[in-house]
């Protein structure tokens, strides 16, 4: 009698376990992403190299390209071009321009902002500049820090590598 009641109990709780991973998986799969979260949101994915979302036309629109494939379009995403940067320690912030990208005909279009993470959970050392918010996309395994402007990013920047050489 107990060991029924205890395989009945397992039951249960296996039940209410499955149903909150569906839950999970549905709302993962419907997120959409943001400069705060688009780190998170490519890691989500399932890829076996690297993930990459990479916006053109204006940053009109936005692809999501698993290893290569592009698996969903994204509209709305910029209302405008964002500025993106790279940090050097010999220069500072570094305006820069995003890769190339090859539609699936071979066309080269015209990029305005581009992503990538890799499956290890590192990705492009960047730095986002969009409606007075700056996003350091810089920091290998850490989520993405928000400044109020690139001069405060560099500043963080610039305390961080102080600190790697002392």
């Amino acid at each position: 009698m107990e060991l029924i009641l205890v395989v009945v109990i397992m039951g249960i709780v296996y039940m209410f376990a499955i149903g909150s991973l569906q839950k999970v998986k549905a709302v993962n799969e419907n997120l959409l992403p943001t400069l705060s979260n688009l780190k998170t949101f490519l890691l989500t994915k399932q890829f076996e190299n690297k993930a990459r979302f990479v916006c053109f036309d204006g940053c009109s629109a936005c692809d999501v390209l698993l290893d290569g494939r592009p698996v969903r379009q994204i509209e709305g995403f910029f209302d405008s071009e964002p500025r993106i940067y790279r940090y050097s320690p010999s220069l500072g912030m570094e305006q820069i321009q995003s890769d190339p990208y090859f539609d699936t005909n071979g066309v080269q279009k015209d990029v305005c902002f581009s992503y990538r993470v890799y499956k290890d959970g590192t990705g492009d050392q960047i730095f986002v500049e969009y409606h007075g918010k700056v996003y350091n996309y810089g920091d290998y395994f850490e989520d993405v820090t928000t400044y109020d402007s690139i001069d405060e990013a560099t500043r963080h920047k610039e305390s961080v590598m102080h600190k790697a050489l002392s």
